[in-house]
């Protein structure tokens, strides 16, 4: 049984309350701490930015992490896919009872 529960984070002096269940705490979490760990990189990087300079900044480069990894993976889907078939063809023909034809 799971209880719903807040969970409170600050970022960038804002208080930002998330509800969350048991099973996500955990994602919640880490995605905070992503998060903060972006901001902290950017202002080590460019102290002088504002907050909402910085907040607009670590989206952009998180998602633009995320569009890399999402291109990776559709790579990687259709590379196994293709290595897949190509193996499928491989024992098609080489199994007893196959039919090759050479025309």
């Amino acid at each position: 049984m799971t209880m719903n529960q807040n969970l409170e984070f600050n970022i960038l002096g804002c208080n930002v309350r998330l509800k969350s269940d048991e099973e996500n705490n955990n994602k919640a979490i880490k995605a905070v701490d992503l998060l903060n760990d972006e901001i902290t990189n950017l202002k080590k990087g460019n102290p002088s930015l504002k907050d909402t300079d910085v907040a607009v900044l670590s989206a952009l480069n998180i998602a633009s992490k995320f569009l890399d990894k999402d291109e990776e993976y559709k790579e990687n889907v259709f590379a196994l896919k293709a290595g897949i078939e190509d193996a499928l063809n491989f024992v098609e023909e080489v199994s007893p009872g196959s039919m090759q034809t050479n025309l």
